[in-house]
């Protein structure tokens, strides 16, 4: 069952139980009428707001995946336009390594080497390996490199608006930006949730817990086959 059927549950029962009129007066604080109503109002808030930020969170992953997209591609364009370039071949070296993070590969495939032994040669191949780092923030990381390689190189003039030094800089900022968005976002998200937790699923004072309790508290009143029971016994709620 959902948090969402849990809170439509608690208010069915409260309806019914309201239908008793002052047949159902319990002695505990939490089980009276107005104090429960309050609860319910509570529990659909913080559904509210839970669903608001796992909104808000799902929209900030979209941003950040599509402002990543491409960035492979795009690191490959600048190393062309530094090749192109009359730049140091260490310098095209260093720009190369960072695209090769970027796009999550350690080192290319080699040809295979042979060593001899005293008694047969043995082949040693050299495969493609993925890095480690290869998260967004090591991404945005890994293209910052990238962009300062280019940037400390005057040679490094390209015709392409895209791949100049300040379009280079603006993307990285986006990058940045759309991490710490993400981030955030994931942070009131777990706090919404929380309390989410707290008010629907507490032990003590939770909506549930209280729901459990106030179909008890009417069994007693009415006996277990009475038709006031009856009304609310179908009524089911679950701890997440």
């Amino acid at each position: 069952m959902s948090h969402t059927k849990n809170v439509e549950a608690f208010e069915k029962l409260l309806g019914i139980c309201a239908g008793y009129g002052g047949k159902f007066n319990p002695a505990q604080e939490k089980l009276r009428m107005e104090n429960m109503y309050q609860l319910l109002a509570s529990g659909q808030g913080v559904l509210q707001k839970w669903s608001a930020a796992k909104t808000e969170h799902n929209n900030a992953g979209n941003a950040r995946e599509v402002s990543y997209k491409g960035l492979g591609k795009l690191g490959v364009r600048i190393v062309g336009e530094l090749k192109a370039s009359p730049v140091l071949e260490q310098t095209v070296n260093d720009a190369k390594s960072a695209l090769r993070l970027i796009k999550g590969q350690r080192a290319t495939s080699q040809a295979p080497e042979t060593t001899t032994t005293a008694t047969a040669p043995v082949e040693v191949t050299a495969t493609k390996r993925k890095a480690k780092g290869t998260d967004y923030a090591s991404m945005a990381q890994n293209f910052q490199q990238l962009v300062h390689t280019v940037a400390a190189e005057p040679a490094y003039q390209p015709e392409a608006a895209d791949l100049t030094v300040g379009a280079l800089n603006d993307k990285l900022q986006a990058l940045r930006s759309n991490n710490s968005k993400l981030i955030q976002a994931w942070s009131s998200l777990n706090e919404a949730r929380k309390k989410r937790d707290e008010v629907l699923y507490d032990q003590e004072k939770g909506l549930v817990s209280i729901a459990k309790a106030a179909k008890q508290k009417v069994k007693a009143i009415f006996g277990t086959t009475s038709t006031e029971y009856k009304q609310i016994a179908h009524i089911r709620f679950t701890i997440k």
